[in-house]
Parts: structure tokens; sequence; C-alpha cells
């Protein structure tokens, strides 16, 4: 993560306590589909009434966020809609192929690997007031470049972000671990686009207010830990 220690990964970061979570042993039912469901329903992108008041609330962001996933992409594995879930004024989810048309908006970046695609550090630094939504692909590297082909998304122009080390606990087969889940290329897209926006004066730096992006991601990740590894990270 950005400004993490690799041996306590969310040790510098503003994360809410997700002990609560641990005291919910059955499953509940979503308000609005009905369907079964743990912590938030996948379908609906919202959390389960007995915690939707004890869940953290991010709402605005640097810009707004959509999410175009591939339909063959599980729900219940797509970490995009752990975003939506703790911002939901600020982050939609799509599936493929029906999204948006984008070439009616102004300040549209998609933030994904193309041929001549523009760091995110400097396209934020020339055109951070200028970036108003940001535009990701919740899929397998092979299914993305099929939603990629979409006129709607090629006309974009697009942005990567710098390269790190996932915590992703699902890695793609014959990838390398810099291959981000969508919840974690959210979070850094965010926090460089505010980061640039404030500068680098020490007074306006990034602030941690996005830090619960990763409050449902952080949770999984120390289960995931336990269960294999048998050791915690240090929060």
């Amino acid at each position: 993560m950005a400004r993490c220690d690799s041996q306590a990964p969310f040790s510098g970061l503003k994360i809410s306590s997700t002990t609560f979570l641990d005291e919910i042993e059955r499953r509940g039912s979503c308000e609005n589909c009905g369907k079964s469901r743990k912590f938030f329903c996948y379908s609906c992108h919202i959390p389960l009434p007995e915690i939707k008041e004890l869940i953290p609330h991010i709402p605005s962001l640097p810009c707004h966020i959509d999410v175009i996933k591939h339909p063959n992409e599980h729900d219940g594995k797509s970490t995009s809609i752990h975003a939506a879930v703790v911002s939901p004024h600020m982050v939609k989810i799509y599936t493929f192929p029906n999204f948006p048309d984008y070439s009616m908006e102004d300040g549209v970046v998609l933030v994904y690997p193309c041929e001549g695609a523009v760091p995110m550090t400097t396209m934020v630094a020339s055109r951070a007031a200028e970036i108003k939504k940001m535009v990701f692909i919740d899929s397998t590297w092979t299914q993305s470049k099929q939603i990629y082909k979409d006129p709607r998304l090629k006309a974009l122009p697009c942005v990567v972000l710098r390269t790190r080390k996932s915590l992703f606990w699902r890695y793609q087969l014959g990838k390398p671990d810099s291959y981000l889940a969508t919840i974690e290329a959210i979070y850094d897209a965010v926090v460089s686009l505010e980061e640039r926006r404030r500068g680098n004066d020490e007074a306006g730096s990034y602030d941690g207010s996005y830090d619960n992006l990763l409050f449902f991601f952080r949770y999984f990740y120390e289960k995931m830990n336990d269960l294999y590894f048998n050791k915690s990270p240090t929060a």
C-alpha cells in the first residue's frame, strides 16, 4: 500500500476497527433483494442492515469512480464492491456491456495499462483539476482486453498506476504479483490524485481520509493471513 511497511502493510493507514465483524456469526438478508449475504450484498452493493450504521462511510472522494465489471467475473469475489459499499455516492459499478457513454463527459480517464498510457503521477501533476472521473475495469487480464476494445473506452485517455506488490490473496495464474486487486488500484489512484491536488506542502498533505476504502480488504486479508500463514500483521 502507499505509505505502508511490508511487514505490517496497513500500519500507517487510518482504517476503522473491524472487530465488530467478528461478532457476526450468521448470514443475513439483503434489505433490497432479500438474498442471503454476510456483511454486504455483492449484488446490490449495500451493507446488511445489521452493520449499516457500524461500517465507515466516505462521503466524498477526489473524483467519481466507475467500475466496469466483466459479466463472468464472480460478484462475490470482486473487491470493487468494497468501494461501493463504503462510498456509495462516489462509486458506481456496471456490468459489461452496460455502462455509460463517456463521450459527453469532461475529465474522464481510464485506469488501464494500454499503449500510450500516461503514468498517474504525471497525469495528475499536470491535469489534476481536470480529472472528474476515473474508470476501472474489473476482470482478469484476458477479459479486460475484450472490454477495453469497446469504442466507449478506447476513446478515453489512459493512465497507469505506480508499480508495487499486491496484497491480494487471489493471484492471476501466470501474472506477476504487481497485478493489483481492483480495490487496491482504486485506493492508489484516489490517494495519488489527492496528494497531487494538495501539493507537496506538509500542511496540505494527504491525511488518510480515504483509507477506509480498504476497510473490508484489510479484514479479509488478515483473515486469509491467519488461516494460511498463522500470523496476523500489526494493524
